[in-house]
This record gives C-alpha cells, structure tokens and sequence, in this order.
C-alpha cells in the first residue's frame, strides 16, 4: 500500500493554499483601491506618498513573493514527514496575520480608517488569515504518515541481492 495522505490532509493542505492565495488577492486589489482613490483625490497621489510609500514599497516587493510562495511551500513541506516544516508554516501564517492586524490598528488610530468602507478589506484580510492561521495549526497536528516499511524492506531486499 502506497504512503498517500488522507482525505483530511489533502483538504487542510487545499484550504490553507487557496487562504493565501486569496489574502493575495486582497492585498492586490487593496493597492489597486488605493491608487485609484489617489488618482479620483487629483491630490499629487498624496495618500499613496503615505502608504505605502517609498519604504512600504519595497516591501510589498517581498509580500508579494511571501504570500504567491506559501501555497507552494505547504504542498513542498507535506512531501515530507517531518512536523517542524508543517509549524514554521504556522509561525509564518501568524506573523502575516500580526503584522497586518497591526498595520491595520495603527491605520485606524490615526484615523485614516474613518468608517466601515474603510476598513472591510482590511477585516477581510485578517478573517482570511485567521482561517489560514487555523487551518495550518490543525494540518501542524495532524498525524504523521507512518513510513511505507512494507516498500521500504522490499527495496533494501532487492538491493542487497544484487550485490
């Protein structure tokens, strides 16, 4: 019988790769959101000189490889039964949702986040990385797939009679 994952697996793993492909998503549409509502402003595109701004900028070069690699990197790390890979995808879903809960508080308490409008990507943001976060942290639990032994003998069987 052949080492394959089981059914709770394979849906945690799609669950958790479609979590941060969406918050992908998100984050794209929130920055086509904000340069259009600098663009309709005819302001110099001031807000966008405050976030992201320059600095924010080159981050976003490495948010979007962060959340466009993580689905890849669930799929690479179940290949293999080791649970540390499955928590540093835990660890990596929580620092995403922190920062952006906290990116997003410091938003509203400069009041640059005056009504619900606002704020409902920003909340749909963190409930999508609230459920990544939970999902990753059940795939984390999971039982690992025990070692195929039955193939494993048999392959070192055959080995050691050609030599």
């Amino acid at each position: 019988m052949k080492n394959e994952p089981t059914m709770r697996e394979t849906s945690l793993r799609a669950q958790i790769a479609v979590g941060w492909v969406t918050n992908l998503l998100i984050l794209c549409m929130m920055f086509v959101f904000m340069i259009t509502d600098s663009a309709l402003a005819d302001n110099g595109f001031r807000a966008l000189h405050r976030d992201p701004g320059f600095r924010g900028l080159r981050m976003l070069v490495y948010m979007v490889p962060y959340y466009a690699l993580m689905p890849i990197y669930i799929y690479w790390a179940s290949n293999y039964r080791v649970r540390f890979l499955r928590w540093v995808a835990v660890t990596t879903a929580a620092l995403g949702l922190v920062f952006f809960i906290l990116h997003h508080l410091s938003h509203w308490h400069f009041g640059q986040r005056p009504d619900f409008n606002s704020n409902v990507l920003d909340l749909t943001l963190h409930g999508v990385g609230l459920w990544v976060l939970m999902n990753s942290i059940k795939w984390a639990k999971l039982p690992l797939p025990a070692r195929d032994t039955e193939n494993a003998a048999l392959t070192e069987n055959a080995s050691l009679q050609t030599l």
